[in-house]
């Protein structure tokens, strides 16, 4: 019985563990590095840069977009993340600032919700 409730008890933090929240690189789909950390949890998870973007992985081009906050979802822009600050003043003329509060908000709404 012991044994069942140490297998259920780590099974079930396993599944629940923060992101790896430490610095390190990330590769766009064209080469590009960048540094940045990862934040969240399985409820809700993305990138933040040493700059302050937020930003998740869009698997279909590969790369690593800023995100926008729609429907309490944290959703992809369509606008690819770029480290160089002349290419990343174009990318972001449409974009607004990610507040973090916003983000925060969404996570814990989903985590006392346990909203995938």
């Amino acid at each position: 019985m012991k044994l069942l409730i140490t297998f259920l008890l780590v099974y079930t933090v396993s599944f629940a563990a923060p992101a790896f929240n430490r610095t390190r690189e990330f590769t766009q789909a064209d080469g590009t590095v960048f540094q940045a950390k990862a934040s969240g949890d399985r409820y809700l998870n993305w990138i933040q840069t040493l700059d302050g973007e937020v930003l998740k992985y869009n698997a279909q081009t590969k790369n690593y977009e800023y995100i926008i906050i729609k429907n309490d979802n944290l959703e992809l822009s369509g606008v690819t993340y770029k480290n160089n600050n002349l290419k990343k003043s174009k990318s972001l003329k449409s974009m607004d600032k990610i507040n973090m509060d916003d983000v925060y908000k969404i996570w814990q709404k989903r985590r006392n919700n346990k909203v995938k």
